[in-house]
C-alpha cells in the first residue's frame, strides 16, 4: 500500500508539472494578436519612466533639482592646493571633470553628493572618484537650500581613449528620478 501510495503522490506531481510546461509552451504559440493585452505604449510606461535626455549647456530637470553640465575637460593631474595631487591610479587613464551647476526648485534643503552622478558608455558604468578637496570645487555632501544653486566638479577616472559618454543623474540617495546628459568633448 505503501508502495503504491509514494508512486500515486509522484504520478500526481508529474503530471502537475508536465500541465505547467504544457501550458508554457502552448501561452508561446499563440498569436500576438488573440492575446488579450494593454497596448505595448502603456505598458512600458507603466514599467519604466521615460528617461531625460539633455546636452552640454542644456538645463535638465530631474524632480525638484536642475542640473546642467557646465563644461567638460580632461586632466592627467588634479591639484588642490599646494598640498593635494591627484593622478591617475591605472595606466592609459585619465580624469575627465566635469563641471556642473545643480540647483534646488523643491522646498527643502537638498544634500548632494559626487554619487548622484554616473559615468555610462553603452553599458559600462564608471563611479565618479573620491577626492579630498580643500577648494570645495568637488559635490562632497553639500546642502543646497530652496531656491538656490551650486557648481562644483565631479571627476571620473576614464580610459584616455574613449569619448562620448552619457552622464546620469539622480536626484536623492536612492536615485529614485534619473536622467541623462550626453558628453562629448
Amino acid at each position: 500500500m505503501k508502495k503504491f501510495f509514494k508512486i500515486g503522490c509522484l504520478g500526481f506531481i508529474g503530471l502537475i508539472v508536465l500541465g505547467v510546461i504544457g501550458s508554457m509552451l502552448s501561452s508561446n504559440d499563440k498569436p500576438a494578436d488573440t492575446a488579450v493585452s494593454k497596448p505595448a505604449s502603456t505598458a512600458q510606461k507603466e514599467t519604466k519612466e521615460e528617461v531625460k535626455l539633455a546636452g552640454i549647456g542644456d538645463e535638465l530637470k530631474v524632480g525638484d533639482v536642475v542640473f546642467k553640465v557646465n563644461k567638460v575637460s580632461t586632466k592627467n593631474e588634479i591639484k588642490e592646493g599646494q598640498i593635494l595631487s591627484y593622478k591617475p591610479s591605472s595606466d592609459g587613464s585619465v580624469f575627465l571633470v566635469v563641471n556642473a551647476t545643480l540647483k534646488n526648485e523643491g522646498k527643502q534643503m537638498i544634500t548632494t553628493d559626487s554619487s548622484f552622478f554616473q559615468l555610462k558608455k553603452g553599458e559600462v558604468t564608471y563611479a565618479p572618484t573620491t577626492m579630498i578637496s580643500v577648494s570645495n570645487k568637488i559635490f562632497m555632501y553639500d546642502g543646497i537650500n530652496p531656491g538656490l544653486s551650486q557648481t562644483g566638479n565631479v571627476v571620473f577616472e576614464i580610459p584616455e581613449d574613449l569619448n562620448d559618454f552619457e552622464l546620469s543623474v539622480q536626484t536623492g540617495f536612492w536615485g529614485t528620478e534619473q536622467g541623462q546628459i550626453k558628453i562629448n568633448y
